[in-house]
Order: structure tokens, then C-alpha cells, then sequence
């Protein structure tokens, strides 16, 4: 039986290194289906309703990501959200989510409108479902140009399901099933991969097809965003990290403390979190009365100012694991970085453990 991993049970290597600084290590990637944008960073924020909205998506182009709009919304929603980032920051591209479920006319409105990349975002991305969105969206959506669109499609955890979303028609794999912060799908239904593991082998399987991966979920820090790419990733997606910024969508709660003083907040949340389907079932009136169980949870977290501060270091951080494992830019870190496993006593070690 195959053992899996995830970033925690992997150490990566220091190498001999050629880079003088830090700042040598080059973090641009290209995103597009004829490779038409140029991203400072391999960053995307995460397709949640707590992460991303006009104002994170405006954000992150800034500094060099892009950001991925949330579905939950009606279609009219979607599109001024989209045209809403052009408002904010008219040089700006975002991605535009869609489900398995009334994709046809939210594709269409959004490509009317300008929309140019899109995520079919399901929890189980391998599925008949999925099948007929892409296809359906490989063979009839158009975008104002005439052009086809660039299509991410997930999420799945198998090289199996990453060649058949590739021939259905995703131009990009998005790999996580249960890593995230907020996620308990293994929980639940016993299903999902290790991410690394995920990643790793997910990664050989698009390489050779010549598409791309998103590692999606699992990401605390800038060692796990580094671990990610030794796997093989293209970018990796930030959901957790990037909660309760000023940026995500959501008003600040303030609670006082046993202290007198006071904290604030946000939410966060898991979309397959019984709050975010409550939430959801007005837009649906009670169309579906199935309800599956939840595989989110809902949270609040500490208020941390602006995203800008946290992608930076996040950037940093990843130049800095460039340099260790001689990798001059992104696509080296797979080739260059070597990694090995370690305990658990092992990766305590790794921490400020002065701090208790």
C-alpha cells in the first residue's frame, strides 16, 4: 500500500547555491492560454466568499497575483463583480467562477461582459458532471473576441482525473481533496490525498500533457507555498491566509475581551460549510431539497489589515526557498529542490519552539 504526504512530512534539502541574493531568484510566471499575462508571483486567491470579491481580486493584481471571484452569487452578481475589479483597477484581469449547475447562461453573461478566464469549481471535480460543463464550455462558449476561453477545472487529487479533465477540456487542474483550512471532507467521507503527495503525482500527469496544476488547500506559510512547488505545482491557490484581510469580502466584527479591551474579526468559511449553504439556499428557493452533508466549517479570525503585507512576505518567503535549493526561477524548484521525510519531532524542531 502507498504511503501519501503532506507538506508537514516533507523537509526540503539545502543546496549549493549560485544566487548571490535572495532578490536574484525570479518569481514571474506566465498565465493564459497563448501565455498573454505575465504574474509577478504564482499566487491566485481562493474562489471563496470570504476570500475573494472586487476588492481582493484589484489587490492582487497589484502585487503581482490574480484573483479568482467566488460563485456564489446570482449571474447579474457575478457580472458586476467582474466589472466592478475593471473599476477598481482597469488594467486588471481576474478569473470568474461557475458551477455544474446553470453554467450555460453564467458563462455566456460573463463572457458578454469581458470575462476571458474561468474555474468550473465542484468539491468532487471528477465527476460526469464536470465532464459536461467543460465539454459543453470547450465546445460552445466564445469570448468577445471570438476566442476560446482559458478554462481551470476542479478540484481532483488523482493523475487519473487530471488526463480526463484534460481532455474534457481544462487548460488548468486544480489538485486538493481535503487539505483545506476549513475543509473536513476526510472527515466526512473518508475521501482525499495528502497534498504533496497529491501534487507530486497530479504534476507528472499534467506536465506530460502539457497542462498546468493549482496545488489548492494546505497552504500555511511560505515553506508549504516552496514545498508546493518542489511537487511540481504552476501556482499555488491562497485561501486561508489571506482571510480576514481588509481586502476579503465580509464586515469586520469587534468583540471585547475578558481584558476590557477589544478584538476584531472576520469570517471564514468552507463552502460546503452549512453556513454557506443556508446562505445559498435563498438564491436557490428551494429548488434542490436534497442537502448533502457538510464538508465546511465556519470560523472567525483575527482581523490582519491589508493583503498586500502578507503576499509580499508570502513573495519573499518563496525567494528565499528559491535560494536554498538553487533554483533561479519557478520552473527550477522541481528540478532543483531535493526533500526527504521527517518526523514529527523533527518538523517541531523547525519551529520557534522558544515561544513555547
Amino acid at each position: 500500500m502507498k504511503k501519501n504526504y503532506t507538506y508537514d512530512d516533507i523537509c526540503l534539502i539545502p543546496q549549493m547555491t549560485h544566487l548571490r541574493s535572495r532578490n536574484d531568484a525570479e518569481t514571474v510566471v506566465t498565465f493564459g492560454r497563448n501565455n498573454e499575462i505575465k504574474l509577478l508571483a504564482p499566487f491566485i486567491s481562493a474562489n471563496m466568499d470570504t476570500v475573494t470579491g472586487p476588492e481582493m481580486a484589484a489587490l492582487i493584481w497589484d502585487v503581482g497575483g490574480i484573483g479568482a471571484l467566488h460563485r456564489f452569487n446570482t449571474v447579474e452578481e457575478a457580472c458586476r463583480d467582474y466589472l466592478e475589479v475593471k473599476k477598481i483597477n482597469p488594467p486588471a484581469e481576474c478569473i470568474v467562477s461557475v458551477g455544474v449547475h446553470g453554467y450555460k447562461e453564467r458563462c455566456e453573461e460573463l463572457a458578454k461582459v469581458g470575462a476571458k478566464y474561468f474555474v468550473v469549481d465542484i468539491a468532487h471535480g471528477h465527476s460526469i458532471a464536470m465532464k459536461e460543463a467543460l465539454s459543453w464550455m470547450k465546445g460552445n462558449l466564445r469570448l468577445k473576441s471570438g476566442d476560446k476561453p482559458y478554462i481551470i477545472a476542479g478540484n481532483v487529487a488523482t493523475p487519473l482525473a487530471v488526463r480526463h479533465l484534460s481532455a474534457w477540456g481544462a487548460d488548468i487542474v486544480k489538485v486538493g481533496i481535503g487539505p483545506g483550512a476549513c475543509c473536513k471532507t476526510r472527515i466526512v467521507t473518508g475521501h482525499g490525498v495528502p497534498q504533496f503527495s497529491a501534487v507530486l503525482d497530479c504534476a507528472k500527469e499534467a506536465h506530460r500533457l502539457g497542462i498546468k496544476i493549482i496545488a489548492d488547500g494546505g497552504i500555511r506559510n511560505s515553506g508549504d507555498i516552496v514545498k508546493a512547488f518542489a511537487a511540481g505545482t504552476d501556482f499555488v491557490m491562497l485561501g486561508s491566509l489571506l482571510s480576514g484581510t481588509k481586502e476579503a469580502p465580509g464586515q469586520v466584527i469587534t468583540k471585547a475581551t475578558e481584558r476590557g479591551d477589544k478584538q476584531h474579526f472576520k469570517v471564514y468559511r468552507g463552502m460546503a460549510s452549512d453556513s454557506a449553504r443556508k446562505d445559498r439556499g435563498k438564491e436557490y428557493n428551494g429548488k434542490y431539497s436534497y442537502v448533502p452533508a457538510a464538508e465546511g466549517v465556519k470560523t472567525l479570525v483575527p482581523y490582519k489589515g491589508s493583503a498586500h503585507d502578507i503576499i509580499m512576505q508570502l513573495k519573499k518567503g518563496l525567494k528565499s526557498g528559491m535560494s536554498y535549493c538553487n533554483a533561479t526561477d519557478i520552473s527550477e524548484i522541481k528540478d532543483c529542490a531535493l526533500y526527504e521525510l521527517q518526523t514529527s519531532s523533527g518538523f517541531n524542531e523547525g519551529k520557534p519552539h522558544i515561544l513555547g
